[in-house]
């Protein structure tokens, strides 16, 4: 059930993400790797509050403020090394059209943060208290 929420919860940032990264390639006429960075940034804080909030259900404020600075561990490296670098390899070098890149840079990211926005959103109270 989780997953699935989690699932749910991603779909207005990814939303947000190919709105942003279309507008800038296909209207303003970016490069692609400026158009993944600027679309990253526009779309994770939106998936903050999806994940934390409703895919994990996470009410706790205790710990946000260490939730905040992993999530934005996990967000630098994604928008500044995962991201570029692999889109990049994916259309210079696999000479995939640059949307079909992007399919499948959503898919690997999606994967991964799922197990990571797991250990991060995990409920500390409950964790503690399991033998």
């Amino acid at each position: 059930m989780q997953l699935l929420r989690f699932c749910g919860a991603g779909v207005p940032g990814v939303l947000l993400y190919y709105i942003v990264y279309v507008s800038l390639t296909r209207l303003t006429d970016q490069w692609y790797v400026a158009a993944t960075v600027v679309a990253s940034i526009a779309s994770w804080g939106l998936t903050f509050l999806l994940q934390k909030y409703w895919a994990f259900r996470n009410k706790e404020s205790e710990w946000l403020m260490r939730q905040i600075i992993n999530y934005a561990g996990k967000v630098l490296f994604f928008i500044f090394i995962l991201g570029p670098g692999l889109i990049y390899l994916l259309v210079e070098h696999a000479e995939l059209p640059d949307l079909w890149a992007q399919a499948i840079l959503t898919l690997v990211v999606s994967s991964i943060s799922y197990l990571i926005d797991k250990r991060i959103f995990a409920n500390k109270k409950t964790a503690a208290s399991s033998p």
